[in-house]
């Protein structure tokens, strides 16, 4: 094959992609996708995406041009790698695989060129203390390299640090500002083998047309449409804002420069505030996370506004605290109804993953300060259609609850003393509310929520309460527990739809 004999290719000759088989070439990943269990789940979320990302965008091309029933076309895959070599060697002087060339001003190893400039959880300010003394990585070999620089093309944010002139901007396909202290969430389908995963992660969009992703065609010359209106949809989906420029020394990577991407979208309008635009717009279309519709409502109840947001499961909360919330706005619907739109439908069996980015630092230099992937339970997630309504409701009803045994532990609330206690109050009606959520709810059957869920909530309310109280430090509390204990019960009961008549 041509892409062999070109040194350095990222395609087939170095072997950067962590399946559960271990470090394989994108060519071995593909050609035995079918085979494989998936991508190594002990990685890192943003190292999950990069390359579930990469293989989705490469995969696109291959069935475009042969069909893949069960498993990828050997012919498919090699006619596909062919093409696209030309552009994969990360050792081109002109045109390096996720990079820019070296220029005129090529990089210099030194202090401020590390490596670890390619990891978007590294904080400028605290590299060395975020990092143990010996794993802060001086140099990289050519996997490791690659899917750093995989890393960085898809999940860098903006920064101080630039290329050119050009800095670091927000605005890479894989990661997006939620806000500090927020959790950037992707939510994608997990199938039996690799194979599935990826189809059920490769939008129908990308495989239509002539586009090709960016990194093949970085001036769009393949990917604009007829009318010269929109770039094609795979290519949209795999731009990036941040590029890096490095310095190899013997196939080692010694160091690097990153800044802003020289290539900008062709329909992007004028300065920052276009490019902004341009890829405020790609983001909700992008197939890894899931975009719903939200109304915005005025004091009378009628819709003054509907804005496309991306939905999160932060970072902190009890799983099943996340599970309801998800269930409460209609989520396995939303993500039902997105998965229409890829090459491969998921089956009833399917998994959703979660790869959720804690986003920490500032506005203008946020850094991923905690990446994981959360592999779900189809039956804890994914409700049956029929019963998606119902189960919303119910989802309500215990946040609901939720939200009136916490009520007294805060600022406002009839327990000040203890408002550092919300947190415990919280967590424990959780912990309690978990196995009915699941019995009742996700194991349930039918288009009713079995009535006798509600008294059993009501009593892990109760029960979470007076777990939390029971510690209280000071004896002179106990009055004002006992009255926001009544309080609670009647709340509780009033959300839940149940008439109190004594107290439990």
């Amino acid at each position: 094959m041509i892409e062999e004999s070109i040194p350095g290719c990222a395609l087939s000759g170095i072997p950067w992609i962590r399946t559960t088989d271990g470090p394989l070439t994108v060519r071995e990943v593909l050609t035995d996708a079918h085979r494989i269990q998936g991508i190594d789940t002990t990685l890192n979320g943003i190292q999950v995406g990069a390359q579930l990302r990469f293989l989705t965008a490469v995969a696109a091309l291959i069935i475009r041009r042969s069909s893949s029933t069960g498993s990828f076309s050997t012919e498919g895959i090699d006619a596909v790698l062919g093409e696209l070599a030309p552009r994969t060697s990360i050792f081109d002087p002109e045109r390096p695989f996720l990079q820019v060339p070296a220029g005129t001003e090529p990089v210099a190893a030194g202090d401020k060129t590390p490596v670890k400039k390619l990891y978007p959880w590294m904080p400028a300010d605290r590299a060395e203390a975020f990092w143990s003394a010996n794993t802060v990585p001086k140099t990289l070999d050519p996997a490791d390299a690659v899917l750093a620089l995989a890393v960085h093309y898809h999940y860098s944010f903006g920064g101080n640090n630039s290329i050119g002139g050009r800095s670091c901007v927000n605005g890479s396909p894989g990661i997006r500002y939620p806000g500090v202290g927020f959790t950037a969430t992707e939510v994608l389908w997990q199938g039996k083998n690799l194979f599935e995963t990826i189809l059920m992660n490769t939008p129908t969009a990308w495989v239509s047309g002539e586009g090709l992703p960016v990194w093949a065609d970085p001036s769009a010359a393949r990917s604009m449409a007829q009318n010269g209106q929109v770039e094609h949809p795979l290519w949209r989906a795999t731009w990036g804002s941040n590029t890096a420029q490095c310095l190899w020394v013997d196939g080692t990577l010694t160091a690097v420069s990153t800044g802003g991407s020289p290539h900008l979208p062709p329909t992007a309008g004028a300065g920052k505030d276009g490019a902004k635009a341009w890829w405020d717009q790609r983001n909700t279309e992008d197939s890894f996370y899931l975009y719903v519709d939200v109304e915005k409502t005025n004091a009378a109840g009628v819709v003054t506004d509907i804005q496309r947001k991306m939905q999160r499961l932060d970072l902190g909360r009890y799983e099943t605290d996340l599970a309801v919330e998800w269930n409460a706005k209609g989520l396995s619907q939303a993500v039902r109804s997105r998965s229409k739109a890829t090459v491969l439908p998921p089956g009833r069996e399917s998994q959703l993953i979660f790869l959720r980015h804690l986003v920490e630092g500032s506005a203008s230099s946020p850094v991923v300060r905690r990446t994981e992937v959360l592999v779900s339970s189809p039956k804890k997630w994914m409700v049956a259609e029929e019963r998606a309504h119902a189960v919303a409701d119910a989802a309500l009803m215990i946040r609901a609850a939720c939200a009136a045994v916490t009520a007294p532990f805060t600022m406002k609330g009839r327990l000040t003393a203890l408002r550092d206690r919300r947190t415990d109050v919280e967590t424990a009606f959780w912990i309690k509310v978990s196995p009915l959520f699941e019995k009742f709810i996700t194991n349930g059957t039918g288009e009713e929520i079995d009535a006798g869920l509600w008294p059993l909530v009501r009593r892990a309310a109760m029960e979470a309460f007076d777990e939390v109280t029971a510690t209280a430090p000071a004896a002179k509390l106990a009055p004002f527990i006992m009255t926001a204990r009544g309080r609670v019960a009647m709340n509780v009961a009033d959300v839940l739809g149940l008439r109190v008549k004594k107290m439990a």
